[in-house]
Formats: structure tokens, sequence, C-alpha cells
């Protein structure tokens, strides 16, 4: 594994696209095409000669693709509503941006308005580029402490197993 992968992520990428297609039972190179990424990148990033991914349209992808593994037709196997999803995911165009030090979404709907509420995507590919794995474990674990399960559930979005305490 890559221990930049593992400061920067908090796991490799070859555990999490494991997951991945194990859990949507996709073949590497389908999985590749649904993020956006090349399958020689894609092995590059599993064997550890590469470390990040640079474009946040491909990391969003990926998030959302996890999030998706706890749903019902991901969880049940239904391969129609599993193709749905992926299509789905690969023709998403997420993106991230900072201002003052907060995520939002961009928009061209009304600039005078300022930039629109972030959502749940976006907020979690904020926290995961910007903060350490053992990080959000703390923090997830004080927001619990704290009463807000909501805020906890978001920081533990992506976090591995051994990082998660309850």
């Amino acid at each position: 594994m890559s221990a930049q992968q593992l400061a920067i992520y908090g796991e490799s990428w070859a555990d999490r696209f494991g997951r991945l297609l194990a859990g949507f039972a996709i073949s590497q190179s389908r999985l590749a095409a649904v993020i956006g990424l090349s399958a020689p990148m894609m092995s590059q990033l599993i064997t550890g000669q590469r470390v990040k991914i640079s474009n946040p349209a491909v990391y969003g992808r990926i998030v959302r693709l996890e999030e998706l593994l706890s749903t019902p037709a991901v969880r049940l196997g239904d391969r129609d509503q599993v193709a749905q999803l992926l299509t789905e995911v690969a023709a998403s165009q997420p993106s991230l941006t900072t201002r003052n030090g907060a995520a939002t979404k961009e928009t061209n709907a009304n600039p005078a308005a300022g930039p629109a509420a972030p959502d749940r995507l976006q907020v979690i590919n904020w926290l995961a580029a910007s903060t350490t794995a053992p990080g959000r474990a703390a923090a997830a674990e004080a927001a619990a402490r704290a009463g807000d399960v909501v805020l906890a559930e978001v920081l533990r979005v992506g976090l591995p197993p051994s990082a998660v305490r309850g």
C-alpha cells in the first residue's frame, strides 16, 4: 500500500476501488470508465505508482459510488438498477470549489445572489480532500458525543472501517 495514499486519503486506492469493484460487481475497466479515469491510470493508482486523483469530478464520482454501496439496489445486486446508477454517476459532473473556506457548488443562475449552499456530496468531497482520515474520525466521534448524528455520519463517509468507532 502507498504510504502517501494512506496519509492523504486514509486508505489505499486498492482498498477503495476493491470495495467498489466487489460492491457493483463490475470490472476494473468498467469502473474506470464510470469514474472517468483511463484504465492505465486506475491501475497505477491501485499499485501505488500514482498517489493522487487531481480531477475533482473523478473524485466526486468515486465518493458518490461509495455512498451508493449502501443502497438496497446495490446491496441486493439488482442488475438493472445498478446499471442505471452507474450510468447516472458516469454522466455526472460534480464540482467543488472553495470560497471563504467553505465548500460551495458553482452556479451561474444568479451571480449576484452569491454561491449556492453546498450539497452533501460537495461537503464530503471537501472534507476528504482537506482533512486526514484520523482527523475526520476524531471529528465524527466528537460530533456523535455532542448528539449531531448527521454531522457524524457525513464525517465518516469514505473512512476505512478501522477508523470508525461508533
